[in-house]
């Protein structure tokens, strides 16, 4: 059986006239006769008595037809659930999102899109491994990450379409009131002597900064780990050591500022990351295609 099956079964029991079922449901008497007789044939079961010329629906199809009518009832709204959530003006979009973008980047991205579209954004923060992973499993339509190419986790996604949105320099950071906080120019060993505020080993930003110092064969003084971007501008702001930070626009409202340096020191990666293996709706291609169009003033939030 099929739905169009149970369509015309459903038509046919209300009006219990097969010519008239017909012309309503713009087809021949004869193909919604063969119709219903196939629906018999498969349940095993009379759903219409023959009186006369004339059907009637008897105890079993009026039975069926409790059933028939939940069920087509489910499935239109299904349907309707199905398109209030992918159609590309008032769909819905998972997106999934690492600690450090939601203060300024995030907000100000769904602000604007707000703007043209009445898409329904559903948020989730989390840390990179957890965000790809779950991305994998279709719990998230597009994720934004922090990284970097040479992070070696991240060569068990490869499945996923990874596109760099921005790079942006880490810095070292001190509270305005710290003697760093000049003009002047240091060297990284300079800076050994001072406690160091940075993030926790899980994060993807941890690995390369222990992989920076070691290639030094230097042992900088952690004193604070952290897991999130807020914690650490806050430790920073009140004198407590020297951060470790990726540059951002939201430093201006902690006071702090950069420590010139005299070496190249790392950068990280913003990413835009999708699953190419999952289904993607309107709405979501219509998201994917405004983030990359409209990158260069997106920027502006990061």
């Amino acid at each position: 059986m099929n739905v169009q099956q149970l369509r015309y079964f459903l038509h046919l029991s209300n009006t219990q006239n097969m010519q008239q079922s017909a012309d309503e449901l713009f087809i021949s008497q004869p193909a919604l006769s063969k119709s219903i007789s196939n629906l018999e044939e498969r349940l095993e079961t009379k759903l219409f008595d023959r009186v006369g010329r004339n059907i009637q629906l008897n105890k079993f199809g009026v039975l069926y037809r409790k059933r028939v009518h939940r069920a087509i009832n489910e499935l239109d709204i299904g349907k309707e659930e199905l398109y209030s959530l992918t159609n590309a003006e008032n769909g819905r979009i998972d997106l999934g999102f690492v600690y450090s973008l939601g203060p300024i980047f995030i907000p100000n991205l769904l602000a604007e899109y707000s703007q043209i579209s009445h898409l329904k954004v559903r948020g989730n923060q989390n840390n990179t491994m957890n965000l790809l992973l779950q991305l994998q499993e279709g719990k998230y339509d597009v994720v934004f990450f922090t990284g970097n190419n040479k992070h070696p986790d991240l060569e068990q996604f490869s499945d996923l379409a990874v596109s760099t949105f921005h790079t942006q320099p880490v810095v070292f950071i001190v509270s305005q009131l710290s003697p760093l906080s000049s003009e002047k120019y240091y060297s990284i060993e300079e800076l050994l002597a001072y406690d160091f505020i940075t993030f926790h080993e899980p994060s993807t930003l941890r690995p390369l900064i222990n992989h920076f110092f070691a290639g030094k064969n230097l042992s900088p003084k952690i004193t604070y780990e952290v897991l999130d971007d807020l914690t650490l501008l806050s430790l920073t702001s009140k004198n407590l050591g020297i951060g470790i930070f990726p540059k951002s626009s939201i430093m201006k409202n902690f006071g702090v500022r950069e420590i010139y340096i005299k070496e190249t020191f790392l950068s990280q990666t913003i990413y835009l990351a999708q699953n190419p293996l999952r289904y993607k709706s309107p709405a979501v291609k219509k998201f994917i295609d405004y983030v990359k169009k409209e990158e260069t003033n997106l920027l502006k939030h990061v």
